[in-house]
């Protein structure tokens, strides 16, 4: 069983910040936890030269740590206590890092911008790095938990997922849906056809994935979903079901039944952490 009792949620100054902020203060009363640090890194050395002289003398700490005290009062509402963490840093995910093993978090949310201006690049770095579990939040998602897909492969690392679930079902009585997603082998196309593979491999899947569920001997119900990847690759395809059946959230494992090595991340939740998904993502490690 794991807990979750503090959170840290990355903040950068931007229109993102009000809806992670929202978020976690949702998580904080749905889940119990116990304290919520929010952080901003600020990167001096991306200043242009040319403010530099205006700003020598300013305490930009400071200043930024007022603003999003400011923000994080008008936008959290859960009655948790929290703090701001204002670092100067060039790596941001060395200070996310440093902020987990100094404080113990249990959990980092940070932003998925769809729309907004900013890249997934630091998210990318978080999984490697980090060992606490991810929630990236799209800038249009609503927090909820009522329905949560739980990305099923079979592999001892998928178990962790349900170890985090059971956490929550605790708080929430959610729906859990297990989805596993097949992919038909190219290489036995010209001596196969693709019908019979894909009713073969259906019916396969359909049966490995009673049996995980059997196994797991959970106290909730868990639906079934068996879905083919076509054109699609593993990660668009659960991305694609679980926004078309409402859900409203993801959660996968940081590594899959193809992990070779305990410092590689899965290339599904690899992909998954950058792409464009308008579900909020949970990584478990």
């Amino acid at each position: 069983m794991i807990n979750i009792n503090t959170i840290l949620v990355g903040l950068d100054l931007s229109p993102m910040d009000d809806h992670l902020i929202k978020h976690a203060s949702f998580l904080a009363k749905k889940l119990d936890i116990k304290k919520v640090y929010f952080t901003h890194n600020v990167k001096k050395y991306a200043i242009s030269e040319l403010f530099q002289e205006q700003l020598k003398d300013l305490d930009l700490e400071q200043i930024i740590g007022d603003e999003l005290s400011e923000k994080i009062t008008n936008s959290f509402d859960a009655e948790v206590e929290w703090d701001t963490l204002i670092a100067e840093d060039p790596y941001t995910e060395s200070i996310f890092n440093h902020i987990v093993n100094k404080y113990y978090i249990d959990m980092i949310l940070v932003g998925n911008k769809i729309d907004y201006e900013g890249a997934g690049v630091l998210t990318d770095k978080l999984l490697r790095m980090v060992k606490c579990p991810l929630l990236i939040i799209p800038e249009t998602s609503t927090p909820k938990l009522d329905t949560i897909w739980a990305g099923t492969d079979f592999s001892r690392s998928c178990m962790k997922i349900y170890n985090s679930i059971d956490y929550i079902q605790e708080k929430i009585n959610a729906t859990i849906v297990a989805a596993h997603v097949y992919q038909i082998p190219a290489q036995f196309s010209p001596y196969v056809s693709a019908d019979t593979m894909k009713t073969k491999l259906k019916k396969h899947s359909q049966e490995r994935l009673e049996k995980f569920i059997n196994r797991l001997h959970k106290p909730y119900v868990i639906k079934e979903e068996v879905l083919d990847s076509k054109e699609s690759t593993i990660a668009e395809k659960l991305i694609e079901c679980s926004q078309n059946n409402n859900a409203d959230l993801l959660m996968v494992a940081d590594k899959g039944s193809n992990n070779i090595s305990s410092l590689m991340l899965g290339s599904v939740t690899d992909e998954l952490s950058t792409a464009n998904a308008k579900i909020p993502i949970w990584v478990v490690k």
